[in-house]
């Protein structure tokens, strides 16, 4: 994996990633998930909560989980302890060297499932190139990654668009994909799965309760002026100090509004290896 994830791992960047789950985050994998011995490589895990709620649907399976930070794992292996799950198995991974990986071996799992990873790859297409490479003939790899462009709020705010002009072009400048949801077909094409072993949709988050805008909107002004994002921003030189406390008032500002609503695009494909 890259290793100038954009975000980091702070507080607020992890409260995302621990609300997810195979409901919420993964729904085009659901109809696959229909034999209770399957075997899932989970890919940039992060805290691991769509591991462990994978590891529930197949009980009799085994869910090996992979990310690159040591201390996310620890919190990952944590969370699996607490909810008693013993199928789950968190190790310190990048898909670029799975080699490494006891357990982890060519065409050795039903399923290669990567949720919002590939975005943050400088080479999603290496990546994709090698999940490919360890689903068994039969099985699918499963990704879903979301479209910063495509992201849309309401009411009109102008530090909104101040917000999602400066997450692209600080994500670009590190030579990644913000907009990688809407890529991923083409990406999968080029990895050499035939187009009719393609399918292609999109799901979305949508966040407009007043416990949705406080979730959503809280974490994103804390993002902004806490995380390695708020580091990676200035350095860009494509904000400041300024520029940042702005944005993150603006979120703030989302948050409070009654009528407030903004949603997540993201693509989604389920690849079938032959």
């Amino acid at each position: 994996m890259s290793s100038k994830y954009l975000h980091g791992h702070h507080a607020s960047v992890l409260r995302s990633h621990s609300w997810r789950t195979v409901e919420n985050s993964c729904p085009h994998l659901l109809p696959y998930l229909n034999d209770p011995t399957l075997k899932i490589l989970d890919v940039g895990c992060g805290p691991g909560t769509i591991s462990v709620d994978l590891a529930f649907r197949v009980p009799q399976g085994l869910i090996y989980a992979i990310d690159p930070s040591a201390d996310v794992i620890e919190k990952a292996r944590a969370h699996a302890a607490s909810k008693g799950v013993t199928n789950v198995r968190f190790e310190v991974g990048d898909i670029f060297n799975w080699e490494a990986l006891d357990g982890v071996s060519e065409g050795g799992f039903d399923i290669v499932h990567a949720h919002q990873v590939l975005q943050h790859l400088q080479d999603p297409l290496g990546a994709m190139k090698e999940m490919k490479r360890l689903v068994k003939p039969g099985g699918i790899l499963a990704v879903r990654d979301c479209n910063y462009q495509a992201m849309d709020w309401y009411p009109e705010q102008p530090g909104m668009h101040k917000w999602k002009e400066l997450y692209i072009k600080v994500a670009e400048g590190l030579k990644v994909y913000p907009q990688m949801g809407k890529m991923l077909h083409a990406v999968a094409l080029q990895a050499g799965f035939p187009r009719e072993d393609i399918d292609a949709s999109v799901g979305t988050w949508t966040f407009s309760t007043p416990e949705e805008r406080a979730f959503w909107c809280g974490l994103w002004a804390d993002r902004t002026v806490q995380s390695d994002y708020k580091q990676r921003a200035l350095d860009s030189g494509f904000a400041t100090e300024k520029d940042l406390e702005e944005i993150a008032a603006t979120w703030r500002e989302m948050e409070k509004k009654e009528d407030g609503w903004f949603v997540v695009i993201n693509g989604e494909v389920i690849c079938h290896v032959r």
